[in-house]
């Protein structure tokens, strides 16, 4: 299993003893480095399968982790007793087995986003914050750990308190309750220590601090733990998500003694675009160093391209012409990386127009949709009747005439709503609707297979029926996700429960179903949602100041994710990458004059293609990994000069960073330019 390794992976995958942080760049091989650790470790008898717990982000990684496990040896020893999975389904598990001592019922319920809404909304009456709002507030304390729970608001503890009285946690207790169990039950904490022997962590980088703590606790008070924590300090782009680098970055201070790792061959990209990324993410200060290299077949490949064109129109015009040159049987071999969603309207107008294929990635996810919503909410109930936020989901779905005030005369009873529809003294009408809905759920789905459990509840339940006769011009589409649920999803499932759990545990990055290779067209998405993915060719269009990086990031001085970002961009490539920006550019409405984004100024110009513009000036800051030294500005500063610029007009520079000049305009306001697209006066 160790013949294919290169001398980097082998040393990670031998290095069996204490804490290790392995340092993985883009495309180098950390699933294989993983999966081919864990196999090593239990080949060569170091530890039983149970007794190594291998955590990742994604239930798609998981999977592709177990699958990879099974293949390197057949799956003899595996048996799927590795605790391979998210940390959510990991803490899931242990809760599951300790729920007394959590202070649950064994049977509780996972509420996701849609459900969290409903309980914040029957609590607040009026608020200048959203529903949403309080979800995103919530999530973020409860993802601090145990320490960030200390003297929060009364919603806060009222939202906690409705929770518990409807028997659910939210996505955040999860990791949180696993450690409130572990700190107040050291016998259950150590029982777990016992059991681990080998820790292996994926993409490291992402953890925030509940996972933290988490990883701490099973290794608190054990000399030199075996945990493995395989990671990309350049590719941590999720801190809007909770993600902390400091992490990474100390993770030699957490774990004393720990040895560092660095993979830096890559598998995916050519030298020029590797290149053109090492000179890009030298410029950040907080990171732990590597640089990237071509493996020995890919050669130095085609340079990076940047186009500066006039208008974003022209931006458009131009990437279609580049695709539809390369004919229309490899569309999916391009894909389209934005900063922001907003930015993907005209590239899809442009594309639509000149017949070119597109798939929007990550637009509505496939467990967003309402209709799968609402036949999971059918599910949830069947299961679980105590279900009070799934009752009021589906009960009018289709419509049965139970409104507020028939609402409330089922609350009265004091019980669960289900209860209450059963015993509640209702009119005629009302009272046949209600037979009629509970009789839907009046069978032994638990002796049947999941798929025709859930096909004979939506049709007993009339809710297939529902979209058959709606004149909704999506019903078609809706009753095709609905078949695909059933047929396709549930179907892999041996019970109904282990349906409904996966389904709340499923993230962002596990919601697309679909196969990107097997689907002919070009691939639309933020930078973001293309973490982890590879394509031939990758256009980064809007590549300006203000746009990327952004205002956000300009202004609270966090540019080094949005660089971080950009790295990821470019090292998704495999043979071409090309960086455009355009001169005009209409947002929400407005016409917007940006200069060119600073990260193109400081990729070093030798792996770099200018069309469209003069090449900018590559002044490295620093080229080693010790504390970057300080950029010497040019000495014959502007601040203070008269300018002018053929779109924007006259102005007087305020600032003076270079390359980049912040003008005041008279008719245009405070602009930031390039300082070549600018002329003295005077």
């Amino acid at each position: 299993m160790l013949e294919n390794l290169n001398n980097e992976q082998r040393l990670a995958v031998e290095t069996t003893t204490g804490p290790l942080l392995v340092l993985s760049g883009a495309g180098t091989g950390k699933t294989r480095v993983l999966t081919t650790r864990i196999a090593y470790i239990l080949n060569c008898n170091l530890a039983l399968p149970w007794q190594v717990l291998a955590l990742t982000f994604t239930n798609k990684a998981a999977n592709e982790m177990k699958n990879r496990l099974a293949s390197l040896s057949d799956g003899a020893w595996y048996s799927g007793d590795v605790w391979c999975g998210t940390f959510h389904s990991i803490c899931l598990r242990i809760l599951r087995a300790n729920a007394a001592r959590a202070g649950l019922r064994s049977d509780f319920l996972i509420f996701g986003e849609e459900d969290q809404k409903s309980v914040i909304k029957s609590l607040i009456s009026q608020s200048t914050k959203t529903a949403g709002d309080y979800v995103e507030e919530f999530s973020a304390i409860k993802d601090k750990g145990l320490s960030a729970l200390k003297n929060k608001d009364k919603l806060f503890c009222a939202y906690n308190a409705e929770l518990a009285r409807l028997n659910a946690v939210d996505f955040g207790d999860i990791i949180l309750k696993v450690l409130d169990l572990f700190d107040k039950n050291p016998d259950i904490l150590s029982r777990y220590q016992n059991q681990f022997k080998y820790i292996l962590v994926d993409e490291f980088q992402d953890t925030n601090n509940a996972q933290m703590e988490f990883l701490c606790m099973l290794t608190r008070g054990i000399d030199a733990p075996n945990i493995c924590c395989v990671g990309d300090d350049d590719q941590s782009i999720y801190s809007w998500r909770g993600a902390e680098i400091k992490h990474i970055l100390n993770f030699d201070k957490t774990f004393n003694d720990a040895q560092i790792i660095r993979l830096e061959t890559n598998y995916r990209s050519t030298s020029n675009i590797l290149n053109a990324a090492n000179s890009l993410i030298r410029h950040n200060q907080g990171r732990l160093g590597k640089d990237l290299r071509a493996s020995d077949t890919a050669g130095a490949g085609e340079p990076v391209y940047v186009l500066t064109l006039p208008t974003d129109r022209d931006e458009a015009r131009i990437i279609a012409d580049a695709i539809l040159r390369e004919g229309t049987n490899d569309f999916n071999k391009f894909a389209l990386l934005i900063r922001a969603g907003s930015l993907s309207r005209i590239f899809e107008e442009e594309f639509a127009m000149r017949g070119i294929p597109y798939r929007l990635i990550g637009a509505t996810k496939f467990y967003d949709r309402m209709e799968i919503r609402d036949a999971i909410a059918y599910l949830r109930l069947l299961v679980y009747p105590f279900d009070d936020m799934s009752f009021m989901r589906v009960i009018a779905k289709p419509r049965r005439g139970f409104g507020d005030k028939a609402i409330e005369k089922l609350r009265e009873s004091g019980g669960t709503l289900m209860s209450g529809l059963r015993g509640a003294n209702l009119s005629g009408r009302q009272r046949a609707a209600a037979d009629d809905f509970l009789s839907a759920f009046d069978f032994d789905w638990a002796s049947m297979a999941p798929r025709d459990a859930a096909q004979q509840l939506l049709e007993r339940a009339g809710y297939i029926k529902m979209w058959s006769e709606s004149k909704d011009p999506d019903a078609s589409d809706r009753l095709a996700n609905i078949k695909e649920l059933i047929t396709s999803v549930i179907s892999k499932y041996d019970t109904l429960p282990e349906f409904l759990e996966q389904a709340a545990l499923m993230t962002a990055d596990d919601n697309d179903s679909e196969n990107l290779a097997n689907t002919n067209c070009v691939s639309i998405m933020t930078i973001h949602a293309a973490k982890g993915l590879e394509f031939d060719t990758v256009f980064l269009p809007a590549w300006e100041e203000s746009i990327f990086p952004n205002d956000k990031a300009i202004s609270e001085g966090a540019i080094e994710e949005e660089r971080r970002l950009a790295y990821v961009a470019i090292t998704r490539a495999r043979a071409r990458c090309i960086i455009s920006n355009a001169m005009m550019r209409v947002v929400f409405g407005s016409r917007n004059y940006n200069s060119p984004s600073r990260f193109i100024t400081e990729m070093d110009n030798r792996y770099l293609d200018f069309q469209g513009g003069a090449p900018r000036t590559y002044a490295p800051k620093y080229t080693t990994y010790e504390k970057p030294k300080s950029v010497i500005k040019k000495s014959a500063s502007f601040v203070g000069k008269l300018v002018t610029h053929d779109e924007l007009g006259a102005g007087v520079v305020i600032e003076d960073g270079g390359d980049i000049l912040t003008i005041a305009f008279k008719t245009r306001g405070i602009k930031k330019v390039a300082r070549q697209f600018v002329k003295l006066l005077g």
